[in-house]
């Protein structure tokens, strides 16, 4: 399947992983997935990138709840440069930080989140797999 997907997008590139990360550190906004008892759910974040790791903000809720119960997640984050888009993948496991020493060093608290709701918890994902892939816009 995957030299079907090749064959049909020739301009298709895959990123490595400085350029996934690069790519990160440019943007704010990210699609969670988390798995629950239903199936996966999707939130937006705001995050921060931190030593190869994400970290963002959120208010206690569903998105809390289930990635405390299965903190197994991914983050989908994409953009446009020029005439190209990109994806980047994120797989790997989240967990909330407790400590004010490691929630100041992340970076997490200069971060304002889109919604101005307050969010006072703080979770760091520690990446298993960073994946990307960089293609032509459409005409």
């Amino acid at each position: 399947m995957n030299a079907a997907i090749r064959a049909a997008s020739p301009d298709t590139s895959v990123l490595t992983g400085p350029d996934c990360w690069e790519l990160l550190r440019g943007a704010d906004l990210a699609r969670l997935a988390v798995v629950t008892p239903d199936g996966a759910d999707i939130f937006p974040v705001n995050y921060v990138v931190d030593a190869e790791t994400l970290v963002f903000r959120t208010a206690p809720g569903q998105k809390l709840r289930e990635l405390t119960a299965e903190p197994r997640v991914a983050l989908e984050v994409d953009g446009v440069m020029g005439s190209m888009r990109w994806s980047v993948v994120v797989r790997g496991v989240a967990h909330r930080l407790d400590r004010d020493d490691e929630i100041e060093a992340s970076g997490v608290l200069a971060l304002v989140p889109a919604n101005p709701a307050p969010k006072h918890n703080f979770v760091r994902v520690e990446p298993g797999r960073v994946s990307g892939r960089r293609f032509p816009t459409q005409r």
